[in-house]
């Protein structure tokens, strides 16, 4: 194949491995899946993220990419047509703003909906109620949350209470995708079927992504159904219907979702780390002019708001968006040299002091 492989490391039911799902299917790119476990340990992913414990991560050769915010820009930049991003530098800026509230607002909002500790007898009823039913997976969330247990029982009985605020952000989407604002943009786009998009563009852009892929998790888990119906959201159930039609029709017909296996990514990231020769190709993003950090230094990279482990590697790109960082190889993988890319906002860097060493 003359394009990088695309791998992602995913499991079924995450709404951001279907965000980026759902971008790969909308720029028509060829990509293989690689399932791994909702909890820790992923034994066969370590050895490509060192600690780092979200879901998804990308792998293109030995390039391991964290957070779906870095993955869909380096998508983007690999491969600029067809476009997602949102063309002017305002409205990139926009829809990085967006995201974000899909993110942190969006995301907790249909979280909080989910049917955590469901009961024995509940959870016959579903795979996803016998996911939150499940001790291991809770107990997997509470410490990728900070170590706190889950109280399910107080959250079971505020649910009612946080749907409102479910109901209010969803209700700040349709004023966005109203039938009425949706006919006005396809009129600005001479009618065509592909308009009526969040940021008006004539084609769906990552913002339309980003809410796609957590949507989803709503839609396909039923969950608030008595509330969240095509009769409350018209504009957003008619977008939803567009969007996935669109993917339908733009995904690869060939090589879309293409099983794949840990052992298998480890053998692509191994190949690609001996053919680099330990060298790095930068991105060429531009840097700024005022940063204190260099390559070379020892750092470490961690989220700042949910699975706080930080990442230690030596710098080898730093820019304006993104930090690229060489972990040491593992001991039982000496191999298999990766080089992990993170975006800076939402995450630390920190310096690597001597005591550490």
């Amino acid at each position: 194949m003359s394009e990088p492989t695309i791998i992602l490391h995913h499991y079924q039911g995450s709404p951001y491995a279907e965000k980026i799902v759902t971008a790969l299917r909308v720029k028509g790119l060829p990509w293989y899946s690689v399932q791994t476990s909702p909890i820790l340990p992923r034994k066969l992913l370590e050895p490509l993220t060192h600690g780092y414990r979200r879901i998804p991560v990308m792998q293109i050769g030995n390039n391991v990419y964290c957070d779906t915010a870095i993955i869909l820009n380096e998508l983007e930049r690999r491969f600029p047509e067809p476009a997602i991003s949102s063309g002017s530098a305002g409205a990139a800026g926009l829809a990085d703003v967006f995201a974000s509230w899909v993110d942190k607002q969006l995301f907790g909002n249909i979280r909080d909906q989910m049917p955590w500790g469901a009961t024995p007898e509940e959870q016959k009823s579903s795979p996803l109620h016998a996911t939150f039913g499940n001790k291991a997976f809770l107990a997997d969330r509470a410490q990728l949350t900070g170590g706190r247990p889950i109280n399910v029982e107080a959250l079971r009985s505020a649910q009612p209470f946080l749907l409102d605020q479910l109901l209010a952000n969803l209700e700040t989407l349709e004023s966005i995708l109203h039938p009425s604002q949706r006919a006005f943009q396809q009129q600005q786009h001479n009618n065509k079927a592909e308009g009526g998009w969040i940021l008006g563009n004539d084609k769906p852009t990552a913002s339309d992504i980003s809410v796609f892929g957590i949507l989803s998790w709503l839609v396909s888990t039923k969950r608030a159904a008595e509330y969240v119906t095509p009769a409350a959201y018209p504009g957003v159930f008619a977008w939803f219907a567009q969007m996935k039609a669109y993917m339908k029709k733009h995904a690869h017909p060939t090589l879309d979702r293409v099983k794949f296996s840990g052992e298998e990514a480890l053998a692509v990231a191994r190949g690609a780390s001996l053919a680099s020769g330990g060298v790095y190709e930068p991105t060429g993003e531009s840097a700024n002019p005022l940063e204190k950090r260099q390559v070379g230094e020892l750092v470490t990279v961690s989220p700042n708001d949910n699975g706080k482990v930080p990442v230690r590697g030596a710098i080898v790109e730093i820019t304006k968006r993104r930090v690229v960082i060489r972990p040491e190889a593992l001991e039982a993988y000496p191999d298999i040299r990766v080089v992990m890319h993170f975006p800076r906002s939402g995450y630390i860097i920190l310096p690597v002091t001597k005591a550490q060493l």
